[in-house]
Formats: structure tokens, C-alpha cells, sequence
């Protein structure tokens, strides 16, 4: 056996990402707050970058930045329309920006580098404006229920034992840490801290329940039976069946699974008395927690909701006939940075010169140019996706979920000439605002399943499905099978475990689960 060296030269090729094509991809998929937040950043880090200030756009120039930002789709009522009405053609964002070079640079030129849109959120609010804030603030669940435990006079190690349970609370403001896990882990600190006395498990059980006192009346439960009997017990003595409902969630598996006949055995019930117990039981609230998340909507005075925007859609009405006559697509323009190269830091370049103040200076041009040139793609290339998706869901905008056409991102990147993984990429944590409300872009995009009139959005069906349960008779449920055959009878073409499928992805029960009998 014989050991040789010897060296060799191999040439092959290979595709790399600069940073330059990273950074357009990254803004690709940012939110309107993410993209506030990247460019907050490169402001602070770049000099040669600047916010153009509103008092500073003149008239043409803004309506200039209008007609960029927006687009309108002529309507018909037979759904065809011509493909010119998406807007110009505008190449891939990370293809241009790499095929575009920044050129030399020439000593004092004037630069009008300049990127604007509408007014911006990022801009500075004015001092009088400060005042609509006040108040603004909102207090999360576990910070009001230490609120109230501060009245309850509790020791310091019985405050320690109700720090480790209110924080381990879920959105609904149930406990579900094991009490005996707790003891071990306390008694496991109070060993190591040479604490003078143990924890033991009435203890954790006494603070526990000083937390089932607090507003709202429910949290600290250890489940939903538990929950329900804590608010149960808070009602007047003079409650009619109060204490029989209490008894009755003892048994609460058979309330979950709807079986009349096992409880009423189990607890000796009337069974004329039945329907009256659960007309109680449901009065309750079975997740009291909610109330301080954006799960469920309070009322009254509601909190704004966060959620901006960041496409919007107008019904453009014929003024003669009254019909419905185009679609405008724009850009918010609240979402929209205004930017632009330095002026003054500009200026200050000289050609041929490789100071390292010199060099700073260009490599940050540089980066302010193809900064300013990303978002601009980004905005362009979001405009025509969104033009296009309006351009498919006519029908939904006008009659609703029920109309929402099947759609798929490939669809939508061959329309506009863009790679597939950037159309997901600019639908990403993107919202567009439409005369039905608010909705993702990736709302729009949905499975198809076969009927008599071609395909049928999977988004459609659903709406179907649930409107057939809302209509529905609560003393006989349908079951999967029987809306299987309804939506066979109107000619989609539907397997059961599909329709199960789609009612359970909605969250709705089985027809054993949402029968009453009472």
C-alpha cells in the first residue's frame, strides 16, 4: 500500500446571497411595525440615511408618491379583466437590486435619492397630541390578581407560593402546575436557604384558594368543572339548583360528553329538572382569564386594536348608474417610511479618495441607496400582489367567504413575474383592509375541492358548513355525514372526514357534543 500527495485545482460555480440581497429578502417579510423597527435602526446606525420630514414634500411630489403607491382594477360583472389592469411590469426586488450598480460618485452632486410616501407613523407626534395616550396602558390578568392579593394580608412565604401560581396561570386563568411539584420544588429552596419552615401542601392549597377569591370570580381554577363551581358558589343562596349544579359538575365528564341518561344516575336528578341545571351551568363564564387577553372582544370601552393595515381596498361606485364600477388598491400610507440620502454627508465625498473618512462615508451611501431601493421594491412588488389578489376575490369582497375563490401563491406568482418564495415572503404578517374588514393576505389563499361548477375554495366550504350548523336544529345536530350529503345534493364533491375536518379546524363540536336535549 502506497501514500501519495499531490494538489489539484477544481473550478465550479455556486450561488451566494450578498448581504445587500439578504437585506431585500429580509424586508420582503417584515411587518409594517417589523419594517418601522429595521428602519428606526438604520437610521441610528447609518448617517448618510435620513426621514424626510412631511413640511418638506411639496404638492407634485406627494402626489407623485400617490400614484406609486396605488392602483385601481376595473370591475365586471362577469369576472373577466384584462391583465394590463394589475400595473406595469417591476422585476424581482432582489434581481434588480443586484443587476443596478451605484455608479461612481462625483464630488458635490446633487442627490435625489429620495423615497416618500404619506405620512409615516414613525413621525415625531406633536406635544399636544401626547395627551390621547394617557390612560392607554392596559393590565394583563396576573398583574391584577397580585393587585388584589396585596389586600389580602399574606405572609412573605405565602406570597413567594402565590408568585409561583399566579404565574403559572394560562390565558383562561387556570392553574394546571401540580400543587405536589410546587412543594417539592419549595421545600427544595427553603433547604438551601436554611428557611426555618417547610412548605407543606395545605399551605399551597390555603393560598390557592385566597386566589380563587380574586375578581374575576374563576381564575385560579384548576379546571373548567373547578372554575364553574367557584362561580357557582359566589351566587345568592336563593339560586334556584345552585347547589345541585355544583353536585352535578362533581360528574362533569358526562356533561362534557352529553350523556343525560349517566347523569342522572350518577346524581339522582330529576330529569324534568335537567334542562333548567344547564340553562345555569351556561350562564357561566368558562374562561374568566380572556377578559384581559385579545382572545375575547370586552365591551364598552374596547381597547384599539394593533392590528394596522397595510393594504387598502375602496369600492369605486359609478356616479350614473350607482353600480360598482373598479377597485382601488393602495399602499396605507401611514405604513410607508419617507427616506432619503443625506444632503449634507453626501457632499462631503471626494472622488479618489480612500481616507478612512472618505470610505465611510461611500460605503454608507452605498448602503442608504440600496436601503432606500429594498423598500421601494418591497412596496412595488406588495402593490401588485395585493392588486392582484383583489383582482381574483371580487366575489368575496362583495358577497363574503362564501364567494372566496380558490387561489394558491403560484397563481399569483405567475401573474405578477415573481419567484413563488417571494409572493410568500411579501404575504407574510401583511394585512389588507377590505370592505368585509380585516384580513391577512394569506387569508386569501386556499385548498379547492372539486363541484358541478368547477372547484370550490376550501375557505367557502367552511362558511357552509358553519352556517349549516348555526341553522341547525340544537335538539337534533347534524352530524358529518348528514352535511356531507347536504353540500353533496349542492354539487361539491366532499368526503366526511373532510367536512370533519374543516368543522374541527373552526373549533365546533360534534353533533353528540353540541346536542341538547333540554
Amino acid at each position: 500500500m502506497s501514500i501519495s500527495f499531490g494538489l489539484s485545482t477544481n473550478l465550479s460555480t455556486s450561488q451566494k446571497l450578498t448581504p445587500q440581497m439578504q437585506q431585500a429578502i429580509k424586508l420582503l417579510q417584515l411587518s409594517s411595525l417589523e419594517l418601522a423597527q429595521e428602519v428606526q435602526i438604520k437610521l441610528d446606525n447609518n448617517p448618510l440615511l435620513e426621514r424626510i420630514e412631511e413640511d418638506v414634500l411639496d404638492d407634485a411630489e406627494h402626489l407623485d408618491d400617490l400614484a406609486e403607491s396605488e392602483a385601481v382594477t376595473d370591475f365586471s360583472g362577469d369576472g373577466n379583466h384584462d391583465d394590463a389592469a394589475i400595473g406595469e411590469h417591476v422585476a424581482d426586488s432582489v434581481d434588480k437590486i443586484t443587476q443596478d450598480s451605484i455608479g461612481e460618485l462625483e464630488v458635490d452632486s446633487d442627490w435625489d435619492d429620495v423615497y416618500t410616501h404619506g405620512p409615516t407613523a414613525l413621525a415625531s407626534p406633536d406635544v399636544q397630541d401626547m395627551d390621547d395616550y394617557h390612560g392607554a396602558t392596559s393590565v394583563n390578568l396576573q398583574d391584577h390578581v397580585r393587585w388584589q392579593l396585596n389586600f389580602k394580608h399574606l405572609s412573605e412565604i405565602d406570597m413567594l407560593i402565590a408568585d409561583y401560581l399566579v404565574e403559572s396561570m394560562d390565558e383562561s386563568g387556570f392553574i394546571r402546575l401540580e400543587l405536589t411539584e410546587l412543594e417539592q420544588t419549595l421545600n427544595t429552596m427553603a433547604s438551601f436557604y436554611q428557611w426555618e419552615d417547610k412548605v407543606d401542601l395545605d399551605q399551597i392549597e390555603m393560598v390557592l384558594h385566597i386566589i380563587q377569591s380574586c375578581e374575576p370570580l374563576g381564575v385560579g381554577a384548576r379546571d373548567l368543572a373547578e372554575c364553574l363551581q367557584i362561580q357557582l358558589r359566589k351566587l345568592p343562596d336563593s339560586t334556584p339548583y345552585r347547589d345541585v349544579a355544583i353536585e352535578l359538575l362533581r360528574v362533569h365528564e358526562y356533561l362534557v360528553s352529553n350523556n343525560i341518561k349517566a347523569l342522572v344516575q350518577q346524581t339522582g336528578v330529576k330529569i324534568d329538572e335537567v334542562g333548567d341545571i344547564l340553562a345555569l351551568i351556561r350562564t357561566l363564564n368558562p374562561a374568566p382569564g380572556l377578559a384581559f387577553t385579545s382572545a375575547q372582544p370586552t365591551y364598552g370601552n374596547e381597547p384599539e386594536s394593533y392590528d394596522v393595515p397595510d393594504v387598502l381596498v375602496n369600492a369605486i361606485m359609478d356616479e350614473m348608474t350607482g353600480q360598482l364600477s373598479s377597485w382601488q388598491v393602495r399602499l396605507n400610507p401611514d405604513t410607508l417610511p419617507k427616506l432619503r440620502v443625506n444632503q449634507t454627508y453626501a457632499n462631503l465625498i471626494k472622488r479618489g479618495d480612500d481616507s478612512p473618512d472618505n470610505v465611510y462615508l461611500r460605503d454608507n451611501l452605498t448602503d442608504a441607496r440600496l436601503f432606500i431601493r429594498s423598500i421601494e421594491e418591497r412596496n412595488q412588488n406588495l402593490l401588485k400582489v395585493a392588486t392582484c389578489i383583489v383582482k381574483r376575490q371580487q366575489a368575496f369582497l362583495q358577497h363574503g367567504a362564501m364567494a372566496m375563490q380558490p387561489l394558491i401563491l403560484k397563481d399569483v406568482a405567475e401573474e405578477v413575474d415573481l419567484h413563488e418564495s417571494t409572493v410568500s415572503r411579501l404575504t407574510t404578517s401583511k394585512n389588507i383592509l377590505t370592505p368585509q374588514g380585516l384580513f391577512s393576505l394569506k387569508y386569501f389563499f386556499s385548498s379547492h375541492v372539486g363541484s358541478d361548477d368547477g372547484e370550490v375554495s376550501s375557505t367557502a366550504i367552511s362558511e357552509m358548513i358553519k352556517q349549516m350548523i348555526a341553522a341547525e336544529n340544537p335538539k337534533k345536530p347534524l352530524s358529518d355525514s348528514a352535511i356531507q350529503k347536504q353540500l353533496q345534493q349542492d354539487g361539491i364533491d366532499i368526503a366526511r372526514r373532510t367536512v370533519a375536518k374543516y368543522r374541527e379546524a373552526m373549533n365546533i363540536g360534534s353533533s353528540t357534543q353540541r346536542k341538547q336535549k333540554f
